[in-house]
């Protein structure tokens, strides 16, 4: 088998095994809904010098300076954590960001605002639970921490070692 292919049947077989783990998961209990409240008392418990509320909440984590933002009525949640000013980037580092987006970020990606560079995880607000926003919280700051080295969450690689360079 090619790469490509081997790629390919790995990632069909992980989304079936997904899909059957998470059908056992969906008959066996009810889902819990996640509140803001939760959400920030969560992020308060697990992070360290975490301060605001009604929405929003800095935190630091590893280290790494992030902030929560999350909307109720919206059913939305994201964690940000600023990397560098987009004009400081190099076109490589660029490059290699969008492709760890593909291979290596899992959940959380690189993103672009107001003309910085972050590390992002977005998902709804009423379904998160407490494994997923602590894995989500560490993968930002992986992201953020291995960003010009291996632009990794820390958690899986779908193929990183291929050449970066998109020219060739």
């Amino acid at each position: 088998m090619t790469k490509i292919t081997q790629r390919i049947f790995v990632l069909a077989w992980l989304s079936l095994f997904s899909s059957l783990v998470l059908a056992q998961q969906a008959e066996t209990s009810a889902p819990e809904v996640m509140d803001q409240q939760q959400l920030e008392s969560i992020v308060r418990d697990f992070a360290d010098n975490a301060k605001g509320g009604g929405g929003v909440v800095e935190f630091v984590y590893n280290n790494v300076p992030m902030a929560m933002l999350s909307n109720a009525e919206f059913d939305r949640m994201r964690i940000v954590a600023p990397i560098i000013r987009y004009q400081e980037l190099s076109r490589p580092e660029i490059d290699a960001a969008l492709a760890a987006n593909y291979h290596r970020a899992l959940d959380a990606r690189y993103a672009l605002s107001d003309g910085v560079l972050y590390s992002v995880y977005i998902h709804p607000l009423s379904s998160m639970n407490e494994v997923q926003l602590r894995s989500a919280i560490f993968q930002v700051s992986n992201l953020a921490l291995s960003f010009g080295d291996q632009f990794s969450s820390g958690v899986l690689d779908f193929g990183a070692a291929q050449n970066q360079n998109p020219q060739n």
